[in-house]
């Protein structure tokens, strides 16, 4: 409980802290700029309050995790209850009892267990510390954009650039200072690619270039691609895949026909729906490079969570071109329908060869009850409330016949690579 005590104290603390920063805040803001709002400048102090908060919390559940792991390795000498002399590591609570004498030996073999572990109270407090570190983060960046939007008319040009792009040295010197895999390089990088793409949208708004939306994002990917590669951290990628794929998806999905990509397009014969396969074959190549790198050097960098989300997002757009094709089966070709049924096909044969994580069957299950279902209400004419209960009846039998199948194979393939627990 160490680990969330202190947090915890120096919240109850905030109130004080934020009371005695505000008075000086309010005066330095008043001295540098007279006609600056300071109330957002005191959003951006309590934010930074919240993420130091976040910080020590980190340390300090990092710190208990190592101690924890230390007890539970424990040293049996040979010979000592017909034990060979070894060093065994246990879970957290196995053989608490048999320390204070009231289990047998026998006891210190962790039992078999049918059900999926629930999270431990460390885990829990590691998940809750994460989160205020990333709402940290998230808030001191954001308190700095709003602080430039509120302050419009207060300050010039060259005011607004300035803390913007002052926002980006630092962290970049934090960074160079506190190197990645440094929490506090991370999060600086983090913090150096939401200015970057603040810095665009105020060039673009304040010179009015004309440029697309799309170009804004694209513009904001090839800036930060290096401060991604140097954080080695799964968030500060996941941050700059999303701005990626929100220049794919307004450049695939919304820019009109009368732009240049779409005449260069029109003549090659592709359509709007052939065009959505684009992003998703990044994002699954992506999360497939991802998936690679677990087993290099560079696994930090590459945690599980992300390539799942790169997947997700990658079979969601090809879901939606599938679904153009089956509503619009008379002027959209069927190109689109069979790349992405080749694509499910092999990420389906992919995870049944590996057996070890079920969410990939989990994820094109649901693509695919989605386009059969809207497949069958585009065929049928609903003339009565038959053709709902038709339809209704595919999606519960198909529902239920799939996570029937996919809770098989993960307790299955669990039981395969968890020693100690039961199929």
């Amino acid at each position: 409980m160490v680990g969330m005590a202190v947090p915890v104290c120096m919240l109850m603390r905030m109130p004080v802290t934020v009371v005695a920063v505000r008075m000086v805040v309010v005066m330095l803001v008043r001295v540098i700029a007279p006609g600056a709002d300071v109330r957002i400048a005191l959003d951006v102090i309590v934010m930074t309050v919240t993420l130091c908060v976040g910080v020590i919390g980190v340390g300090m559940s990092h710190g208990e995790s190592v101690t924890q792991q230390q007890l539970h390795r424990t040293t049996i000498p040979a010979g000592a209850s017909g034990h060979p002399g070894c060093t065994r590591r246990y879970r957290p609570g196995v053989g608490r009892g048999y320390a204070r004498g009231m289990n047998s030996p026998d006891a210190l073999t962790p039992p078999l267990s049918p059900a999926p572990s629930l999270p431990t109270p460390l885990e829990w407090r590691r998940f809750g510390v994460g989160l205020l570190h990333a709402a940290g983060l998230a808030g001191l960046g954001a308190g700095v954009i709003f602080f430039v939007a509120a302050n419009w008319q207060a300050w010039g040009v060259l005011g607004r650039f300035a803390l913007l792009g002052a926002g980006v040295v630092i962290c970049a010197g934090l960074a160079s200072w506190r190197t990645p895999p440094q929490r506090i390089g991370q999060g600086a990088l983090l913090l150096g690619t939401l200015f970057i793409g603040a810095l665009l949208a105020l060039f673009g708004q304040t010179y009015q270039t004309g440029a697309d939306l799309h170009e804004l994002f694209f513009t904001w990917a090839a800036l930060a691609l290096p401060f991604a590669l140097a954080a080695l951290s799964g968030a500060v990628w996941a941050v700059w895949w999303i701005v990626l794929d929100v220049g794919l998806g307004l450049l695939c999905g919304i820019v009109g026909l009368d732009h240049l990509v779409w005449r260069l397009i029109a003549g090659w014969g592709w359509q709007r729906e052939t065009v959505l396969m684009l992003p998703c074959v990044v994002n699954l190549g992506a999360a497939a490079l991802f998936l690679a790198l677990r087993a290099t050097r560079f696994a930090d960098a590459a945690p599980p969570w992300l390539s799942r989300l790169l997947l997700t997002i990658g079979l969601g757009y090809g879901t939606a071109a599938a679904m153009i094709v089956v509503l619009d089966r008379h002027d959209a070709s069927g190109s689109a329908l069979v790349l992405y049924g080749v694509f499910s096909a092999a990420i389906a044969v992919g995870t049944w060869r590996a057996r070890r994580d079920v969410f990939p069957l989990t994820a094109l299950a649901g693509s695919w009850v989605a386009i059969s279902t809207v497949a069958l209400a585009n065929a049928m004419r609903f003339e009565d409330i038959g053709a709902f209960f038709v339809v209704a009846l595919w999606l519960i039998a198909s529902s239920t016949v799939a996570s029937i199948a996919l809770m098989r194979w993960h307790r299955a393939w669990r039981s395969a690579t968890e020693p100690g627990v039961l199929p």
